[in-house]
């Protein structure tokens, strides 16, 4: 859990930079989640073989909800079309 709270708290620091000095908002808190998962599969890397593949895993499930998230926050702000 220590590795995934340090992603996190690495994505948030990262976007509170890019909206800081570079000015660059925030669209949508998708992003950090996404960064974050960025993290995680890259420092599968430094971890024991086994810590490794469930890093990996951990990122894959949080990468795959939060796109099923993502589309249904994008189905809500559709327009209904008139038949």
């Amino acid at each position: 859990y220590t590795v995934g709270l340090a992603a996190a708290c690495w994505a948030i620091w990262l976007a509170r930079n890019r909206a800081t000095f570079e000015k660059k908002q925030i669209k949508t808190p998708f992003e950090i989640v996404f960064s974050m998962c960025s993290f995680l599969i890259y420092w599968t890397g430094l971890q024991s073989e086994g810590g490794a593949k469930e890093l990996q895993g951990g990122a894959e499930m949080i990468r795959a909800g939060t796109m099923n998230l993502l589309k249904m926050c994008n189905a809500m702000h559709r327009p209904i079309e008139s038949e």
